[in-house]
């Protein structure tokens, strides 16, 4: 479903005014908000969720958690989600989000509420076996009401066994699912993963009073038990986001420093950073400190890209730390003289777009050079690249990243149906526009 205003072009170019050093923050963790708001369905009383990102990925769930009886209003600094009220036995539609759908099959079958959860068109063809068989294992009756593996499926009945599962995936919303699953049910499971990719999921539950033990970087075992009740949390601004800012600053150069404030500093989110650093770029990170379990800080970044290095992203956990940042990644390595490589990609196979083609795309309308081999990129910068008129795919991280490389231009670039970086950046103009950037909509 394509949502009012995301069918709109956005244009791009450097800002003819250079600034002075500048301050701003960004819309809060998408990924962070998307938990908090699921963990209002497992614990008791009313949660006030200040920060909140309201983007079309996380407003997807308000309706079905108002169908579940928990029903969520916005606030003046956030959202507010109700105390329990009778649900129904509901078809929750949660739109395109990946997140908000996978996240919530766990709680439901942890919970056993019987329901029907479904999406758009291209979330139907995205994987969902990454969830259910691993609830199947422990118990809960799920069965798929269209294609093998995708949307929409119906849960029966919960999680009631407990044991040791282990994922196929490294995928963060899959260990969420079951981990959530488990901590709705009160279940002691051990959970297994080829890789540690976001673990705000088991940082908010153990704040939360969750008995909950990591072992290494690819197991974790909950031990059973209640959460304690909580009637607030904060949530910091969402590193990927701050992400576009940054490299706005870095490939425009009219802006003297720029500093994003409260930022969420997880290091299983900070890859593109810690790249950009190794790299030699002037970024670094300030007044670090924690808050609601998670590492919150400034990131301040100051010069541009010459004298870089190029970036190689070679193992599983930089990649996952940086796994939503990739075309971002790609486009600044078209500026940096040498071959930077990233991968094995996999995984962008199956997000809103195949990222893999849809990167390899944008770059080349810049006149970027990017191949793909064996799922791996590799970008030659240094070349000349121009503005452009660039596809958007309708990927908001394809537009965000298209439209932060058109800062580097004086001429202009257009994003074709730019508007969908409404699914996860409100004020994602504004903030280009801070950065040495001119943005707006068409």
């Amino acid at each position: 479903m394509v949502r009012q205003g995301q069918e709109r072009d956005l244009l791009a170019q450097r800002s003819a005014r250079r600034r002075a050093a500048t301050t701003l923050t960004v819309a809060g963790d998408k990924s962070i908000t998307h938990r908090a708001l699921l963990c209002a369905l497992i614990q008791d009383g009313p949660l006030e969720i200040s920060g909140a990102n309201l983007g079309g990925a996380v407003s997807a769930l308000f309706g079905p958690m108002a169908m579940l009886g928990r029903p969520v209003s916005t606030t003046p600094n956030g959202v507010r989600v109700g105390d329990a009220a009778a649900g129904t036995r509901p078809v929750l539609d949660v739109g395109g989000s990946s997140a908000a759908a996978r996240m919530l099959i766990g709680v439901l079958a942890g919970q056993g509420r019987k329901a029907i959860v479904d999406g758009s068109p291209q979330l139907r063809a995205r994987p969902f076996s990454w969830v259910v068989d691993p609830l199947r294992e422990l118990g809960a009756s799920i069965s798929y009401l269209g294609p093998e593996g995708g949307l929409p499926v119906s849960i029966g009945s919960g999680v009631y066994r407990p044991g040791r599962v282990r994922l196929s995936v490294g995928s963060a919303q899959a260990r969420s699912a079951v981990l959530m699953a488990a901590v709705a049910a009160r279940l002691p499971v051990e959970i297994e993963y080829p890789v540690l990719s976001r673990d705000h999921t088991e940082r908010l539950l153990s704040w939360m009073g969750a008995d909950i033990v990591r072992d290494g970087g690819t197991r974790l075992r909950y031990g059973g038990g209640s959460l304690r009740p909580v009637g607030s949390i904060a949530i910091p601004g969402d590193p990927s986001l701050a992400a576009y800012p940054v490299a706005a600053a870095l490939v425009s150069e009219q802006v003297e420093s720029l500093t994003i404030a409260d930022v969420c500093l997880n290091s299983t989110r900070t890859g593109i950073f810690d790249v950009l650093i190794r790299a030699g770029v002037g970024i670094r990170y300030e007044a670090v400190r924690e808050d609601y379990g998670e590492s919150v800080g400034n990131v301040v970044v100051q010069g541009g890209l010459d004298g870089a290095v190029p970036v190689e992203v070679a193992d599983a956990f930089t990649f996952h730390s940086l796994i939503d940042e990739v075309p971002l990644l790609a486009s600044l390595a078209t500026c940096i003289r040498g071959t930077s490589t990233i991968g094995p990609a996999h995984e962008l196979t199956f997000k809103e777009t195949d990222r893999i083609v849809t990167t390899a795309a944008m770059t080349a309308a810049f006149g970027g050079q990017l191949v793909t081999a064996a799922g791996s990129l590799s970008v030659t910068g240094g070349g000349p690249i121009a503005a452009a008129t660039v596809d958007s795919f309708g990927d908001h991280r394809i537009a965000m990243s298209a439209a932060t490389l058109g800062c580097r231009f004086h001429d202009r670039t257009t994003v074709v149906a730019g508007g969908c970086h409404r699914t996860s950046f409100p004020g994602f103009a504004e903030a280009l526009n801070h950065a040495g950037g001119e943005v707006r909509e068409a």
